[in-house]
């Protein structure tokens, strides 16, 4: 008898259950339909803006939570809502993102050597890219320790809280006013005192960015993002400048600075001189040289004057980007050093050639050639 009563008990608990809540329900065609057109139009490419759309019928109304980074898709979607449902079938929530409850301090500054973007908000998922201390992210939400940031290429991804120092209006204001230096070394390190035998502060990368403070001979005096003061050697410090997605860096200086990185490991996500995917690498070839490429292989396409090669490359010039994959999509870049021969991370950064007759030719990078771009 009372396990009788218990499965009635459950039985009952499940009928209230599927009568308040009714995965099947779905809505209107139409109104998906109209949905998708949105996110067609205003998110065509969802690795760097947000448009995420959760429905589901529960105690008769359509719950429909949303958020996004663009203006005009939140609007759009008000106006679907409103369209297809009463305001007696919905309770809609639609935020505009960075969202409201971070306030003002929607940036951040990274403080650590390299932080890690994630897919999703959990150290297990696909590593998507990465950021090195000192650059500038917009921060969109917050997820427990968890943050879904942008960088500068306004890649979306999500980093823990930690990597970085959140910082208001103001803060940004003094940031990119202040007097910054660059590691233009591939490593290096930051100590508390201006000698090899003092305290580790922090590890740094090429590109890693600080405040200048003080020369102190050998030495430089920065600042750290986070506030923490220490030297790192003055030789591997260089003036920095703010990369910029119109700068048209020298082919001979991109080419100099990508053998620089000769032997660096592989690594898919990566963006650093820890590690490189092959956009990665290109992206900071010419991020250190004062340009500012999108994140993957395929938008690094979409740049720059198509160039046609001659039979034997000499319309090629140190600097193009070299582009390969199936007919349908690009997915290898490469650096040009001129004519048949480029640079590129596959296994490791190293140096192929189109040349049938060169040592250093690859088949299968000649049979998956796309094109060369010149930026």
């Amino acid at each position: 008898m009372k396990r009788y009563r218990i499965f009635i008990l459950l039985y009952a608990l499940t009928l209230c259950f599927t009568i308040a809540c009714s995965p099947d329900k779905k809505l209107p065609a139409e109104m998906v339909s109209a949905i998708d057109s949105v996110r067609t139009k205003w998110v065509p490419d969802r690795r760097i803006n947000i448009f995420n759309v959760d429905t589901v019928f529960r105690d008769g109304r359509w719950q429909i939570t949303a958020e996004t980074t663009v203006p005009d898709a939140k609007q759009a979607l008000e106006a679907i809502v409103n369209r297809y449902l009463a305001p007696e079938e919905r309770q809609v929530q639609i935020n505009l993102l960075p969202a409201p409850d971070l306030g003002d301090s929607i940036h951040a500054l990274v403080c650590v050597s390299v932080a890690n973007l994630r897919r999703s908000p959990q150290h297990s998922a696909e590593l998507v890219d990465q950021v090195v201390c000192g650059m500038v992210l917009k921060v969109l939400k917050r997820k427990s320790y968890w943050y879904l940031i942008q960088t500068p290429s306004g890649y979306a991804g999500w980093i823990t809280g930690g990597s970085f120092s959140r910082i208001d209006g103001n803060d940004l204001s003094k940031w990119t006013a202040a007097r910054k230096v660059m590691v233009g070394a591939n490593y290096a390190q930051v100590l508390s005192d201006p000698n090899e035998g003092s305290t580790v502060l922090s590890d740094a990368v090429l590109g890693s960015v600080y405040k200048w403070e003080e020369d102190h001979g050998l030495w430089t005096r920065i600042m750290l993002p986070d506030g923490r003061e220490g030297y790192i050697r003055s030789t591997v410090l260089q003036t920095f400048r703010s990369p910029d997605d119109t700068a048209r860096p020298d082919g001979k200086a991109i080419v100099k600075r990508a053998k620089s990185l000769l032997g660096i490991p592989y690594l898919w996500g990566g963006h650093s001189s820890k590690g490189f995917d092959c956009s990665g690498f290109t992206g900071t070839v010419f991020r250190i040289e004062g340009r500012q490429l999108p994140r993957d292989a395929n938008m690094q396409a979409q740049l720059g004057q198509l160039i046609e090669p001659d039979s034997t490359y000499g319309n090629i010039i140190p600097g193009d980007l070299i582009f390969f994959g199936p007919d349908d999509r690009i997915t290898h870049v490469g650096i040009s050093l001129g004519g048949p021969d480029f640079i590129h991370c596959s296994d490791d950064v190293h140096i192929n050639s189109l040349d049938d007759s060169d040592p250093l030719f690859n088949a299968y990078r000649k049979r998956t050639f796309r094109f060369f771009k010149r930026l």
